[in-house]
């Protein structure tokens, strides 16, 4: 196998695990995964508006000594 991880190994366990489970253990895991993903999401724009938040900051700080002088 030539897999170093990614998606390519995920799918692969993914397939596994859709034999081994019932339907109702495989909805749990994909409510999981998909909860998963929004919070990940989530983060990423926290972290985001963070950021702009932080440029704006720094703009209005150097256009406010631009003024002074």
């Amino acid at each position: 196998m030539t897999h170093h991880g990614g998606y390519g190994a995920h799918d692969m366990l993914l397939a596994r695990m859709y034999d081994l489970l019932d339907e109702d253990e495989m909805r749990q895991l994909m409510v999981r995964m998909i909860e998963s993903r929004i919070r990940t999401k989530e983060q990423h724009i926290e972290l985001m508006q963070y950021k702009i938040e932080t440029y704006k900051m720094a703009r209005d700080m150097l256009q406010a000594s631009i003024k002074k002088t």
